[in-house]
């Protein structure tokens, strides 16, 4: 009879054991074709709590009025909960209904206090793995969201082709002889009216956006400001990623022109590059401090460095660091953030006369 309930039990590990050594060829399988997210939640649902711990507990400070506050308040509920166990079983004991003890103990109080602590801080924590596992399947940054793996890798392309789509607008905009490249418009005065993004408009297929706008105003007027409140997918690198808008309710850019080229005034025009179009950053990707598509202000230097300054070119990628950068022949290309200083300033200038080496 012995033999016969321990080969069940037996059978039941060797199942668990063949299943758990399934599991791991599978995901060991999936991690060799790129695909990581199994591992990863695996990973950060089991053990990310270890790395959190050992990034939080040191930033923990637990002020002096606070512990006392806790101890008193929970002194108070046992004492509390003590005697209103002992009037309930006064009562009880008065209705002769059920048999009940003579006394309420301490450590009945006891354990309903611990009961209760973890039933406040388990709730806090069920909040919190809830919180972080849809985190982990919605977030730019978990493991199958935007910046994870083959999903990165089609967003970082697709932010590409936007910006050569604003490269086209740019240049269909300078397409005439004596036309200058787009920039930010101000007026006598130095207020600013205008950015180059809504020079571009007509190119990018917002004809009657553009019609709608009157270039003598400021584009924060009263009578403008209506018009830049929309989302212009071809000026953020995702669609719907709840950054759309700024705190003011305009319509953000994640793209900007070099100031190197385009700052106000300038009156460079494709022929007029001495470094070359194709040696020159037309524009880039920026993730920090977005402008308002229509800010005429929208410039930034690229060599501030990628990744580097608030006010510079960055990319969101965490794949690969670094942007997707537009030069002035049209091309773009995946500019690492470890470039050289020196060749990413001889990118930026259009009249430096510097030699561009290897990046």
């Amino acid at each position: 009879m012995e033999n016969e309930s321990v080969e069940p039990k037996n059978r039941k590990r060797k199942r668990f054991a063949v299943l758990l050594v399934s599991c791991f060829i599978l995901v060991f399988f999936l991690g060799c074709a790129g695909i990581f997210f199994p591992s990863q939640f695996l990973f950060y649902m089991f053990l990310g709590w270890l790395m959190f711990l050992k990034r939080v507990i040191p930033q923990v400070i637990v002020p002096a009025s606070g512990l006392v506050t806790a101890v008193v308040v929970v002194a108070i509920m046992a004492l509390l909960i003590q005697l209103l166990g002992r009037f309930v079983l006064r009562r009880l004991q008065q209705q002769h209904t059920i048999p009940v003890p003579n006394q309420w103990k301490v450590r009945w109080t006891f354990s309903l206090i611990v009961f209760l602590v973890i039933s406040f801080t388990g709730g806090f924590a069920v909040v919190g793995i809830a919180h972080q596992g849809l985190w982990l399947f919605t977030a730019p940054e978990g493991v199958i969201g935007k910046s994870s793996g083959p999903r990165e890798a089609s967003f970082r392309i697709s932010s590409l082709n936007r910006l050569r789509n604003i490269g086209l607008a740019v240049v269909n905009y300078s397409s005439g002889d004596e036309d200058p490249l787009p920039t930010g418009i101000y007026n006598s005065t130095g207020q600013p009216l205008h950015s180059w993004q809504t020079q571009i408009l007509p190119f990018m297929d917002q004809v009657e956006l553009y019609k709608k706008i009157d270039l003598a105003e400021p584009w924060n007027s009263e009578k403008n400001a209506p018009h830049f409140k929309i989302h212009i997918p071809g000026f953020t690198i995702y669609s719907r990623d709840g950054l759309e808008l700024n705190s003011q309710g305009y319509g953000v850019s994640n793209y900007s022109l070099n100031s190197r080229v385009f700052y106000p005034a300038s009156r460079w025009n494709y022929d007029q590059i001495p470094d070359g179009i194709a040696s020159t950053i037309m524009a880039g990707e920026i993730v920090s401090r977005l402008p308002a598509w229509g800010d005429p202000a929208n410039l930034r230097d690229p060599a501030l460095g990628i990744n580097r300054h608030p006010q510079g070119f960055g990319g969101p990628w965490k794949r690969r660091e670094g942007a997707n950068m537009l030069f002035m022949d049209g091309s773009g290309r995946f500019i690492n953030e470890n470039i050289d200083p020196g060749v990413l300033e001889a990118l930026s200038t259009p009249d430096g006369g510097e030699t561009v080496g290897e990046y």
